[in-house]
């Protein structure tokens, strides 16, 4: 870990600790142009006007001001594609003003020339940019814009051509299980790493149509994805590594009075705030929720904090011999089951999955079929 990485890491520390909100992410608009089937935010302009509007640079602003003063550093712009919000320039660049480190989510479609200087001359901390699948077909038949794959992969070569750092970032589903070879290749001629999530999280939030449960994996499938990634995305020796590391958690077994209490840093040190204003602990949960256009943001942290530390999970996970290396949490369970103590069967096939196939060799599940 280098000497940046490891300070940040104590300052992260510290302050889920003492519950300073360090890092936060702002959800400009629900706005997108696209209309991916798995998204969770993603609304029609006539949709979003039913429930709220677009709020303005200047309260975007005026809040980042509270935000500051209350001791956040790190922030994420989002969407929706954030780049559509009529202020975003202003909004970013009175950001960095303030010291803030910025990062931005993008579907990458709408970087041009213009935007990539842009982004050279002001430079985030990193631009996240979401590849949904191989070609314009994955595109179409996920996203319902097949000149998606081109334009993407545009806007990465001209954002890495002026040394700006990207991220890739992809979402497994069945539409695109065929596509990851191709992925990590794509990623490592544009110069970029990527992080393929392999896990879907079942969250519909605003949208009327709720999550399409259709464009997910079955946990079994997901998992071998997931091995499938990890082998080619790390030398043989990391790769062996990360199975012993993972298997000797795995053996381990839990004390019998665990911590069932919020184990990340949501809503201890990290909070998501959406278009609409309501500040939650992570962009997976609605609730708690505190609108801090009406109440502030130092007295919406606090009432986030208090309320986030009343969520407990189930103590039949917290007493899992798997709980170490198991991706549940209050969210999942919430989205999973409909309460935070529920026990997410996905979650556990997944998990157990995960551990068999760590414990086989490669070559004898490499070649098995699978229904993605």
């Amino acid at each position: 870990m280098s000497n940046a990485l490891w300070v940040e890491e104590r300052l992260c520390n510290t302050a889920t600790q003492k519950r300073i909100p360090l890092g936060g992410s702002l959800e400009l608009l629900p706005l997108c142009n696209m209309n991916c089937d798995m998204c969770y935010v993603r609304l029609g302009r006539e949709e979003m006007e039913q429930k709220g509007r677009i709020r303005s640079g200047e309260e975007w602003l005026e809040l980042a001001n509270q935000m500051r003063d209350a001791g956040t550093l790190f922030i994420l712009l989002t969407g929706g594609e954030p780049l559509l919000h009529p202020d975003f320039r202003r909004i970013y660049c009175e950001l960095k003003k303030m010291g803030m480190i910025v990062t931005v989510n993008s579907n990458g479609t709408l970087i041009d020339e213009e935007w990539a200087n842009f982004f050279a001359k002001y430079r985030p901390r990193r631009l996240n940019i979401t590849l949904y699948g191989k070609d314009a077909g994955s595109y179409e038949r996920l996203c319902h814009f097949e000149a998606g794959y081109e334009r993407t992969v545009k806007g990465i070569r001209l954002l890495r051509e002026r040394g700006v750092d990207v991220k890739i970032n992809g979402s497994l589903t069945k539409e695109n299980r065929r596509d990851i070879p191709q992925l990590l290749e794509t990623a490592k001629q544009l110069d970029a790493p990527i992080h393929i999530d392999t896990y879907m999280y079942p969250a519909g939030r605003e949208r009327k149509s709720g999550f399409h449960y259709d464009t997910r994996l079955e946990p079994e499938i997901a998992a071998k994805a997931r091995i499938e990634i990890l082998k080619s995305s790390l030398t043989e020796a990391e790769y062996g590594f990360y199975r012993e590391k993972f298997l000797q958690m795995a053996a381990g077994s839990s004390p019998k009075a665990l911590d069932i209490s919020v184990r990340c840093r949501a809503g201890r040190s990290s909070f998501v705030i959406n278009w609409l204003g309501n500040m939650t602990p992570c962009v997976m949960l609605g609730s708690p929720s505190v609108n801090v256009f009406e109440n502030g943001f130092s007295k919406s942290w606090a009432q986030i904090v208090k309320k986030t530390d009343e969520i407990k999970i189930s103590e039949q996970c917290g007493q899992c011999s798997l709980y170490e290396i198991c991706n549940t949490c209050a969210a999942c369970a919430l989205l999973e089951t409909g309460n935070y103590d529920g026990v997410p069967e996905y979650i556990c096939r997944y998990t157990k999955e995960t551990v068999r196939l760590l414990k086989n060799t490669y070559d004898e599940w490499q070649g098995d079929d699978d229904n993605g």
